[in-house]
C-alpha cells in the first residue's frame, strides 16, 4: 500500500478550500474547525488512506466497505450493455445513492459514466474523473460549462442525473422529492438517448429535515442542511439500500404532446412507482 505522503494530494483539506476566507484569522480558524467536523475531514481522509483503490472507479466499492453500506439490485435485466442512456434517479440522501450507483455502474460499465455534481462535491479528488461540476442544472450556464455538458452527452459514456437537484425534504410530515427539472428531457431528445428511471431507498434524519425547514423559514438561499450531508452519510453506516432500475423510456416518447416540464414530472412519478415492493418505506 502506498505511503501516507503518496496519497496526501488526494486528501480533503478544508484549509486549502477556504484559502484566505474569511480574512480574519480567528474567524477563519473557527469556520475551518466547524467544517472539518461537519465534513468529517479526518474520516474521509482515512477512507482514502486505507482504500485499496484510492483513485478511480474502485473507490466506490472501497468507500461503501469503509462505511459498511450494502445494497440489493432490482431490474438490472432491463439494461442493454451497448446502449447509451441517461439515468435519472431520486435524491433521497445526498451521498449513499451516489456511491451505490457508482458501485453498480462499475459492475455494468467499468469507468464509462459521468455525473453532473455541485462544485463542492467536485473536491472529492478520488472521484473527480466521473464528475462534471455544475452550479444548478436549471440556471443559465456559461459557455464553458455548456461545452462540457455537451461533451458529456455526445460521449459514449453513460450519464447519471439527479433531476431534483436537491435532497428530499419533509413537507407536511411526508418525505418529499423536490420537483424535477426538465434538463434531462431536453438532452435525451437532443442527443437521442433513452432514459432509465432509478429509485433508491432511504431518507435523511429528522435533524436534516429540521435544518432544511429552518432555512426556508429564514428565507435563506442556501439550505443549512447541506453542511450536514456528510454527517448524514456517516449516519447510514451499516444500512442496506435497495436500488431499482425501471424499463428504459425511448427518447422519442418525449414529443410535443406535453411540455418538457410535464414529461419530467411524469418520469418522476415513474421513479416513485419503482419503490413498490422493495421492502422499504417509500421516500418520495
Amino acid at each position: 500500500m502506498e505511503k501516507y505522503n503518496e496519497r496526501e494530494s488526494l486528501f480533503v483539506d478544508i484549509n486549502k478550500i477556504l484559502g484566505a476566507w474569511p480574512r480574519n484569522k480567528f474567524l477563519r480558524k473557527l469556520v475551518a474547525g466547524f467544517l472539518k467536523r461537519r465534513l468529517h475531514q479526518e474520516q474521509v481522509n482515512e477512507a482514502i488512506m486505507t482504500a485499496e483503490h484510492p483513485v478511480g472507479v474502485g473507490f466506490f466499492d472501497d468507500a461503501l466497505k469503509y462505511l459498511n453500506i450494502t445494497f440489493r439490485i432490482r431490474g438490472e435485466e432491463h439494461l442493454q450493455a451497448d446502449k447509451r442512456y441517461i439515468f435519472v434517479c431520486n435524491h433521497p440522501l445526498g451521498g449513499p445513492e451516489a456511491l451505490i450507483i457508482g458501485s453498480v455502474f462499475r459492475q455494468l460499465y467499468g469507468d464509462g459514466f459521468k455525473v453532473p455534481v455541485t462544485p463542492l462535491l467536485a473536491h472529492l479528488k478520488p472521484l473527480t474523473e466521473f464528475f462534471v461540476p455544475v452550479n444548478n442544472l436549471s440556471s443559465k450556464q456559461s459557455r464553458d460549462l455548456g461545452e462540457r455538458i455537451a461533451a458529456m452527452f455526445t460521449s459514449d459514456k453513460q450519464v447519471l442525473v439527479f433531476p431534483a437537484g436537491l435532497c428530499a425534504r419533509k413537507i407536511k410530515g411526508k418525505v418529499t422529492e423536490m420537483p424535477w427539472k426538465k434538463m434531462f428531457v431536453t438532452q435525451a431528445r437532443r442527443y437521442e438517448r433513452d432514459v432509465v428511471p432509478i429509485h433508491i431507498s432511504g431518507h435523511n434524519s429528522r435533524w436534516y429535515f429540521f435544518l432544511a425547514k429552518l432555512s426556508k423559514f429564514l428565507g435563506l438561499k442556501v439550505n443549512i442542511g447541506m453542511l450536514y450531508l456528510v454527517d448524514e452519510l456517516f449516519k447510514q453506516c451499516g444500512n442496506e439500500f435497495v436500488i431499482t432500475f425501471g424499463e428504459p423510456v425511448p427518447y422519442t416518447t418525449f414529443d410535443k404532446s406535453k411540455s418538457d416540464r410535464e414529461w419530467a414530472a411524469e418520469m418522476q412519478e415513474r421513479v416513485k412507482a419503482l419503490s413498490v415492493g422493495n421492502g422499504c418505506e417509500p421516500n418520495m
